[in-house]
């Protein structure tokens, strides 16, 4: 068979489960589903309000405007999905269900990626993200970039911050075979240490003493604060996408060899 049409399958193995897993997320309770919508939205709606209550009272957030702040606040609650990634890997292994990823037809790491855009992305975008987007205007937010330019920029920077987000993903997926039965405590861990250091509960250029010079070397700052900073216009667009390459080539060359090397460590029952 050509390589043209073995790689054409293997697309086509990858769009059918991402699909399968998109409509299974159909399947469950939708009062139960639009409630945890809710709840974001609010969760959004309290940090808009806080915000604006900050420069009410004159606080200064470092050359940042309220308006760049709220934009930045709405696409880090809009993209939680593609900042934020955890897979699948994590919560396989504690149910026991990676083992039926190894008789797949694609590979597990492969398998981990589309199963979290057809399970989270493509359902948050339908019923949060683009509502969200569309209603913006009404909350008195912009919910477009700082130019043209920007624009294009992000959709570059977003790709590497999502690829990224795998790499870190299946990271701490190897980190809980390690550690037997501790896969909650590794998600707690990774969700401690990501949330503020990546961006997307404070900006980095607000934060004090420089600490977001300092954040915005390390790997986690290249996940949010890089391609949001370039959304509004506030980030050094060249250097904060240098950095992503960089972290991706070191992380995923990390990823793929630290998880080959603990699945020999793994254990894993039921499924």
């Amino acid at each position: 068979m050509p390589r043209e049409g073995k790689g054409f399958i293997m697309i086509k193995k990858y769009y059918a489960t991402a699909y399968m897993c998109a409509v299974q997320a159909f399947d469950g309770n939708f009062l139960c589903v639009t409630a945890e919508y809710a709840v974001r939205f609010l969760r959004l709606f309290i940090f808009i309000l806080i915000w604006r209550s900050l420069a009410a009272g004159g606080v200064d957030f470092n050359g940042m405007t309220l308006p760049q702040i709220l934009t930045y606040m709405m696409m880090a609650s809009v993209l939680r999905q593609q900042l934020d990634i955890i897979t699948p890997a994590t919560s396989a292994l504690w149910e026991g269900s990676i083992i039926g990823r190894y008789t797949r037809p694609i590979p597990v790491i492969g398998s981990f990626i589309v199963e979290t855009i057809g399970r989270w992305w493509i359902p948050v975008f339908l019923f949060y993200s683009l509502p969200v987007l569309l209603i913006s205007p009404l909350m008195g937010i912009n919910p477009l970039p700082a130019n043209y330019v920007c624009g294009i920029l992000f959709a570059f920077s977003l790709a590497l911050s999502a690829s990224l987000g795998f790499a870190f993903d299946i990271l701490f997926a190897a980190f809980a075979m390690n550690l037997k039965n501790g896969c909650w405590a590794a998600m707690m861990v990774r969700e401690a240490v990501s949330f503020l250091f990546s961006g997307a509960l404070i900006p980095f250029a607000v934060m004090p003493w420089n600490l977001g010079r300092i954040f915005e070397l390390l790997p986690f700052g290249s996940i949010a604060n890089a391609p949001l900073s370039i959304y509004i216009g506030t980030g050094d667009s060249a250097r904060l996408i240098a950095l992503q390459i960089f972290w991706n080539a070191v992380l995923w060359i990390a990823a793929v060899l630290i998880f080959r090397k603990s699945e020999e460590r793994m254990i894993s029952f039921g499924g």
